[in-house]
């Protein structure tokens, strides 16, 4: 069985367009006009979808942490969300979020999100991810940090659920990740071990691991994405800005197109040149009536095209025969002139 995911209007496959993902997360501070900012750039830019985190602070971190601090001046109301859904869907679009707690999982669910993302720091958090579950939405999960018995357990877990709409994002959990770090074979290896949609969402800086990621099977691409570098707080350093996201997400839609078919078949225009190309059977003496057709009195040889000849292809099925009429030299063999 072929794996899909169904997520917002689409349906992943292996053959599908790539989900593009821009990843804000709390690159916007709280601060609900720059986040806003931040969707209409993604997606003009080429995502087709973005996506928030979403947390009750005091649900999720221990006070005194260096992640208390920075999401408790991250957070964003129902009202927010609200109208930043609405822009999304405004710029053809797409807003789904990774909920931190219980709490803002029925806050998402609040507000009709139809896909959920589990962090790669919520990866084995097995209550988090059943009360997901009792959404039925898409779920998207990323493995940053999990060995392969998690992830396996995680896999196990959520069909024992009878939940087959999800994927698995291949993450390396370092911020920045450096290229040796990386590790995309994993990709195609979580396609085929588990027979799921994978994919990548990249820590690293720039397009390169993305674009690799591609073209090593990655079906979804999660990607940091900002307006300015420069802003403070979240992770705006290491994230991406417009023209190059969108620069990447061209070479992405390229990238697609090279690899339009999972079977090989000749493209239609391969197909006009063929006939042209391939060799055919040419005498290269003149062979009398009832000689035998060996391979010392033939050549084959591109030569303009012709409605009647043999190939090279199948030149096994008449060497040894007999001529029922003369064929003289640099002349095209075709079926009725053997026996």
């Amino acid at each position: 069985m072929n794996p899909t995911l169904n997520i917002f209007d689409k349906q992943i496959t292996k053959v599908s367009p790539v989900l593009i993902i821009a990843e804000i997360g709390i690159n916007h501070m709280g601060d609900e006009e720059l986040c806003r900012k931040m969707i209409v750039a993604a997606l003009k830019n080429g995502a087709d979808c973005v996506k928030l985190q979403t947390g009750f602070v005091d649900e999720c971190f221990a006070q005194g942490t260096k992640s208390y601090d920075i999401f408790k001046n991250s957070e964003l109301k129902r009202e927010s969300l609200l109208r930043l859904k609405k822009i999304a869907e405004d710029n053809k679009g797409y807003m789904f979020s990774s909920p931190g707690d219980f709490s803002s999982i029925n806050l998402l669910e609040s507000i009709d999100i139809k896909a959920y993302k589990i962090s790669s720091g919520q990866f084995t958090n097995l209550p988090l991810i059943k009360e997901v579950l009792k959404r039925r939405n898409a779920m998207i999960l990323s493995t940053g940090m999990a060995t392969l018995q998690e992830i396996s357990h995680i896999y196990n877990f959520l069909k024992n659920e009878a939940f087959n709409n999800f994927a698995f994002l291949h993450t390396i959990s370092q911020y920045p990740a450096n290229i040796n770090q990386l590790n995309l074979g994993f990709i195609n290896r979580l396609s085929t071990q588990y027979n799921i949609i994978s994919g990548y969402s990249d820590h690293s800086i720039g397009e390169l691991a993305c674009l690799s990621a591609v073209a090593s099977g990655a079906k979804i691409i999660e990607k940091h994405f900002t307006i300015d570098c420069t802003l403070p707080g979240g992770d705006n350093k290491i994230s991406m800005p417009p023209k190059p996201f969108k620069e990447m997400c061209k070479k992405i839609r390229n990238i697609e197109k090279m690899y339009y078919s999972c079977t090989l078949k000749p493209h239609p225009d391969e197909l006009k040149l063929k006939k042209y190309n391939v060799r055919k059977v040419v005498a290269k003496i003149d062979i009398n009536v009832g000689e035998k057709v060996t391979i010392e009195k033939v050549n084959f040889m591109r030569v303009n095209n012709e409605d009647k000849y043999i190939l090279a292809y199948d030149w096994y099925d008449f060497v040894g025969k007999r001529l029922k009429k003369k064929v003289r030299k640099n002349q095209l063999f075709n079926k009725e002139d053997f026996n």
